[in-house]
């Protein structure tokens, strides 16, 4: 990072979505934004400065556990304005460009979050869950704070290979080995899925305002989520309490 560079956690200034969030602006790029954002969010922190050194944030366990803790600790400043809050009118979509994955938001009340996974390779990991996450960090803590970053064997032995991907370890990164074996103990049962459904609340923040509506995603990533919240993002916001 280019030392005094802000960077707003904001949709319009996603400037890469493979494998990771990454914001940008001026030159200045700060990668996997998305477990922090999902803390934030998870909790109900409206405004918040996150002070980084370097283009990425750090990794931690993998989750978003720690930064919960972090919050905890250091205690949550109430503000005088009221919460901004975006409401879904019309049902929106947002897809990948193959069409293999997507979102769509509809009108709701609360933050409702489905989340849907499908692998080719891996029938055992498919998975269909509803968590409602209108109740704040009650919810996320349960749910998804602790879960962490997975990836699959396969994938992960050619970058071990060619001597990449040391900044992984098996304290942050669970590696799945079709078709039940895992690198490590899962912390909650589909830790897998609970992690996509993280990564979706965390890209999703990237909206400045908390959601009213009905979110449903279908394999999601990180390109289809940052394109679902650009689009919520052009419906505008509204004061409320």
């Amino acid at each position: 990072m280019v030392e005094g560079t802000e960077i707003p956690a904001s949709a319009d200034f996603v400037v890469d979505s493979n494998r990771c969030t990454t914001l940008g602006k001026a030159g200045v790029r700060l990668s996997t934004v998305e477990h922090v954002l999902a803390a934030l969010a998870g909790c109900h922190i409206d405004n918040a400065i996150v002070e980084v050194e370097g283009p990425e944030m750090p990794i931690l366990d993998g989750s978003s556990l720690p930064i919960i803790e972090a919050i905890a600790d250091a205690g949550i400043s109430p503000q005088p304005a009221a919460p901004r809050y975006i409401a879904v009118t019309k049902a929106l979509r947002t897809a990948s460009d193959n069409g293999s994955s997507w979102l769509t938001a509809e009108p709701g009340d609360g933050f409702e979050l489905t989340v849907e996974t499908q692998f080719n390779d891996w029938p055992q990991g498919d998975a269909r869950h509803t968590v409602d996450l209108s109740s704040g960090r009650v919810a996320f803590e349960a749910e998804f704070a602790m879960a962490r970053t997975f990836a699959f064997y396969a994938e992960v032995a050619p970058l071990l290979a060619a001597g990449l991907a040391k900044g992984g370890s098996l304290d942050n990164v669970v590696i799945i080995t079709p078709p039940d074996t895992f690198s490590t103990s899962l912390r909650i049962p589909g830790e897998w899925w609970r992690h996509k459904a993280l990564d979706v609340v965390g890209d999703l923040a990237l909206v400045n305002a908390r959601l009213a509506c009905r979110i449903v995603a279908y394999r999601p990533g990180h390109t289809v989520n940052t394109r679902m919240a650009k689009a919520l993002l052009e419906l505008g916001v509204m004061s409320g309490s």
